[in-house]
């Protein structure tokens, strides 16, 4: 219960900083459209918010998570928004389902309270080491996630990482590290030119079954911080 409190307050407290309008990039010199753009890769990018372990062919997840990013260049989104930014909200529902031989796969719909971002995102795991009492799970993830809602911008980002989870009765610790790639095509009308990262993020997290699924984690991508929090039913 005090991860939950602790999660929400967050949540709170990032909404308050974030009194966004539409993203918009028309008007934005190059530079800032950069800037934003990589921001917007370490927002958008698919959380992991679980263990590295399989689900298992029975296995269900369906949940509604909540986190914040703390961008590295606040003037973009200043410029992009017309409002003060330091800190990004943002909202999902995931839904995740256990398939044979140490497969699982996963969707998403994302949206920043306050703004034009909407996300539709996808993802596959599966599990190198399904873990037990004595040796470690390790998974391999791959995500797609795909922005919607802002206006003259075709934005998307894959990701591929790798991770390994250990866990203790209800209690599962886990950390990873991956490549995202992020691209962000303007349209032509805008005057910008396309702009593509590849940056590494780190993340750690832990996890709770305690009837309900609870995770909290903590994500690092080109000078943003992420913190989420999860809520999640399933077997």
């Amino acid at each position: 219960m005090r991860h939950l409190i602790l999660a929400c307050g967050l949540l709170a407290l990032s909404s308050a900083a974030y009194a966004a309008d539409d993203i918009n990039v028309n008007g934005l010199v190059q530079t800032d459209f950069n800037n934003l753009s990589e921001d917007l890769g370490a927002v958008t990018s698919y959380k992991q918010l679980q263990g590295s372990s399989s689900e298992g062919i029975a296995g269900f997840d369906m949940s509604f998570n909540a986190g914040a990013t703390q961008v590295s260049h606040q003037d973009a989104w200043d410029h992009a928004t017309g409002d003060s930014v330091s800190t990004v909200p943002f909202a999902d529902v995931t839904v995740s389902k256990g398939l044979p031989l140490g497969f699982d796969i996963g969707g998403e719909y994302s949206f920043v309270p306050g703004s034009n971002i909407h996300l539709y995102g996808l993802e596959a795991r599966y599990a190198i080491l399904d873990g037990g009492v004595a040796e470690p799970a390790v998974g391999l993830r791959a995500a797609f996630t795909h922005l919607t809602g802002v206006d003259d911008l075709s934005f998307n980002t894959k990701s591929l990482d790798l991770s390994i989870s250990k866990g203790f009765g209800p209690v599962t610790p886990y950390a990873g590290v991956g490549e995202v790639w992020t691209d962000s095509t303007p349209d032509a009308s805008t005057g910008l030119k396309s702009a593509n990262f590849t940056d590494t993020q780190f993340f750690a997290g832990v996890t709770f079954n305690l009837g309900v699924h609870l995770a909290l984690e903590y994500a690092h991508m080109a000078g943003n911080t992420t913190y989420s929090f999860k809520l999640g039913f399933g077997f």
